[in-house]
């Protein structure tokens, strides 16, 4: 006879035909990993949170088996999270079991998580700050929105953070995604204390945003009166300094001896004193006590490669990209007429001595870039040639470059025009005007014999020059 079930009962449900005879055996129910996984994550997130050292320790050891570099489901890491809650003594746990204070998450890292807290103890920030300098994070970085550890200190006023970071010698001219740099910032979060450190260590007080409003602007919109009153304060320091500096004697103003930097010393023009305002130019002043201290001449900086920038110490990649785009900028730059003309150009019958100088100087200057520009453009182009052999000869490529070679031509033909020119002048002046008595000095026979060798080295570069750029130029053309 067959047996039958009650309704509303099934196998599972009931218990088997044995009548407790046999043991059954208990029911087994799977926990996916995963969810294991979560809770363990948001019991660390929590923990670090409270500031439980000891709970932490053990989660990470046990648990994570001191995977301390792991992002938790919020996407930070533990040492970001420790970080921005001012855990101090978590942080330093999370360091000795080896985390990264460079991993960042969404473009945050570490160090900016720290700055950002405003309402953590500032004494507390400030050690965590210190320790992941000590051990070794990146503090010239920007987040997705540009904004550096520096900026986010000054938003929150850790005044003492701000001095710190200020010590480790950080960019103060990175720019956000709006413009603005680390004075904006001061400016902005009515931070007067900070803005006077700013300032001394260099801040550019005129510097315009993408709106074209100045930190000054700023600061007005806001009304933040302390603030204001400094800039107006240092900004009327500049211009007294400027009026000074224009009504001294004559004898101060620029002479005709800059336009031959080391020429009192017997030595060749290295045109030096000009690296430091290309830097400013480039964003990259932070540089220059790097770069004047290796005793670089402005050919050296201005045909300095990637290799040539680490050797010499610029250790972060965004200033050495920045570096490169800077001079490539440079090289490729239009020049006009007036850059390269001189007493030719003002149409007038009689100079001074003073002018021929100083329009000498100018143009054995222009010389002297143009000899770097031109080893520039052979240097690039070897570097491309086995990428527009293949170009077709109507390339658009090609084509950019014939008129690029066509314009430095009429730059080379411009300066050698205006040589001649000078020539000219210099010789009707040395026979028109006799030398001034208190100038007359008896030249030994070396003396003169050295003034026509020097004459004629100056001659004979400036053709070989003009002749091999004319020739470089003319058989690309050609191409």
């Amino acid at each position: 006879m067959a047996n039958f079930r009650p309704a509303g009962l099934s196998d599972e449900d009931s218990d088997s035909d044995d009548y407790g005879f046999y043991e059954k055996p208990a029911k087994k129910y799977h926990v996916p990993q995963v969810s294991v996984r979560k809770t363990i994550e948001n019991t660390l997130q929590t923990t670090i949170i409270n500031g439980n050292v000891k709970e932490v320790e053990k989660i990470v050891t046990c648990d994570l088996h001191n995977n301390v570099n792991l992002k938790l489901d919020s996407g930070w890491t533990p040492l970001m999270h420790a970080c921005f809650h001012g855990q101090d003594k978590i942080v330093d746990l999370l360091l000795e079991k080896g985390a990264d204070p460079n991993l960042h998450a969404d473009s945050v890292t570490p160090v900016m998580a720290a700055c950002s807290n405003s309402s953590a103890n500032k004494d507390t920030i400030y050690y965590i700050i210190t320790r992941l300098i000590d051990k070794g994070c990146i503090l010239n970085i920007g987040d997705k929105y540009g904004q550096t550890p520096l900026m986010r200190a000054i938003g929150s006023g850790f005044v003492a953070v701000v001095e710190k970071l200020l010590g480790e010698n950080v960019n103060i001219e990175m720019r956000d995604q709006q413009g603005w740099t680390a004075l904006f910032w001061a400016a902005h979060h009515n931070q007067p204390e900070i803005l006077e450190m700013l300032i001394a260590n260099g801040a550019r007080l005129t510097e315009v945003d993408k709106s074209s409003r100045t930190a000054l602007d700023i600061a007005m919109s806001h009304d933040h009166v302390n603030v204001i009153e400094i800039f107006n304060k240092h900004m009327q320091k500049d211009t007294s300094d400027v009026v000074e500096y224009c009504s001294t004697d004559i004898d101060h103003i620029r002479s005709w001896f800059d336009f031959y930097p080391g020429i009192k010393k017997g030595d060749k023009p290295n045109y030096a004193c000009e690296i430091r305002h290309l830097l400013y130019g480039m964003s990259c002043e932070r540089l220059t006590p790097l770069i004047e201290a290796s005793g670089m001449d402005l050919k050296t900086f201005l045909l300095m490669e990637e290799h040539d920038m680490i050797k010499l110490g610029v250790d972060m990649p965004y200033e050495r990209q920045r570096l490169r785009i800077g001079l490539h900028n440079f090289h490729v730059r239009g020049w006009k007429l007036n850059a390269v003309s001189g007493l030719y150009a003002r149409k007038v019958e009689h100079f001074t001595v003073i002018d021929c100088l100083t329009s000498l100087g100018s143009h054995l200057q222009q010389i002297y870039v143009l000899d770097a520009t031109l080893q520039y453009v052979l240097r690039e182009y070897n570097k491309i040639q086995n990428q527009i052999k293949f170009e077709p000869p109507d390339s658009p490529l090609l084509l950019k470059m014939k008129t690029a070679a066509k314009k430095m031509l009429t730059n080379i033909n411009s300066i050698r025009r205006e040589v001649k020119v000078m020539k000219n002048v210099l010789t009707k002046i040395n026979k028109n005007n006799p030398q001034p008595a208190d100038l007359i000095k008896e030249k030994t026979l070396q003396e003169i014999a050295a003034g026509y060798a020097t004459e004629a080295f100056f001659v004979c570069s400036l053709g070989l020059l003009a002749y091999h750029a004319k020739t470089f130029i003319s058989t690309f053309l050609k191409k």
